[in-house]
């Protein structure tokens, strides 16, 4: 039972194409997927450049968390992910300095865009606030339910992608 609405194709219908109403980022994401699976292909890793790019799209702010004196780290971290079970690869990049699920959920999106969800705090509270998930945290502990709440979604509306379903709910909530 849902708080009002429904998260389906008429959900998504509505919310995902208004996202470039208020946001101007969609050929931005089209580049950066490329260039991920470019890294991915020609390096096994991402780049530092492309490692950048991404924290400029996600999280701007983190530039001055993370150790990117450091990369190398982060590399062979994105690179290890690549090599392990699926439910493994977030713990891998959380456990990362200044990273934490938001961040590394996107950095697995990029290189998984069928398989994860991005993360993040608009996403989350409207899965909560409709009743598909009982939390409004963001971590690795909760990110299987997030994660499932998402597919629950795009099983009832396969025509939609994981972006798609993440525009609807990004702009549901502003």
């Amino acid at each position: 039972m849902t708080n009002g609405f429904i998260i389906d194709d008429s959900f998504i219908s509505k919310w995902h194409p208004r996202y470039d109403e208020t946001e101007d980022d969609e050929k931005e994401y089209g580049r950066i997927l490329l260039a991920v699976a470019d890294d991915i292909k020609t390096l096994g890793t991402v780049s530092k450049n492309i490692f950048i790019y991404l924290l400029n799209w996600k999280t701007p702010r983190l530039k001055g968390v993370v150790r990117l004196n450091d990369f190398n780290l982060y590399a062979d971290a994105i690179k290890s992910c690549l090599g392990v079970l699926e439910d493994q690869k977030l713990k891998i990049l959380d456990d990362l300095y200044g990273v934490g699920v938001p961040f590394g959920s996107t950095i697995l999106h990029f290189i998984y865009p069928d398989k994860f969800p991005i993360m993040d705090v608009r996403t989350v509270e409207v899965l909560h606030t409709g009743g598909y998930i009982k939390f409004k945290s963001r971590d690795a502990q909760r990110y299987p339910a997030f994660k499932a709440a998402i597919f629950s979604i795009h099983q009832q509306s396969p025509r939609w992608t994981l972006r798609q379903i993440d525009r609807a709910l990004l702009l549901f909530i502003k």
